[in-house]
């Protein structure tokens, strides 16, 4: 790890980063790799760049406000569960697949984020489970039961 941090001019999370915390998220590691020009000799620089790196990696790391840059509020899960059900309503579920299926995908990262445990995974599995399905009845019927198991979920979580 110490070799990795001494390298890389830093990380993200895989999870999407809220719009409100991208600057917040960003701003350390850019200005850890493009520090503000001053008037230093080349040892300062080189020190005070990987101090600034260092800097960057410990403020990524405070899964305090690490998980509150990445996680989904559950007003935010309910609201894709809305746009989801939209796609479900119409007459024929087979012809929206591919968009129902990049919503659940997004919406599986979501629920991923939050810290709600063996729920989480139940609700990821069942997501899962949706490739295997091959009619919109099929595909109805389970919605029904995953969009339940997710509001369960989101209202535990607020």
């Amino acid at each position: 790890v110490a070799i990795y941090k001494a390298r890389a001019h830093g990380f993200l999370p895989k999870a999407p980063i809220k719009k409100a915390n991208v600057l917040e998220t960003l701003a350390p590691l850019w200005f850890a790799r493009y520090p503000p020009k001053c008037d230093y000799d080349d040892d300062d620089i080189s020190a005070s760049a990987s101090l600034a790196r260092q800097d960057s990696f410990s403020s990524l790391e405070s899964s305090a406000s690490f998980n509150e840059a990445v996680a989904s509020t559950p007003i935010e899960i309910i609201q894709t569960l809305n746009v989801i059900d939209e796609l479900f309503s119409s007459n024929d579920v087979m012809a929206n697949w591919n968009e129902i299926w990049e919503k659940l995908h997004a919406l599986k990262g979501d629920l991923l984020t939050l810290q709600v445990g063996s729920k989480v995974i139940s609700a990821v599995g069942m997501i899962n489970s949706f490739r295997e399905l091959r009619t919109s009845d099929e595909l109805r019927e389970r919605w029904g039961l995953l969009r339940e198991r997710i509001q369960g979920l989101a209202s535990s979580s607020v």
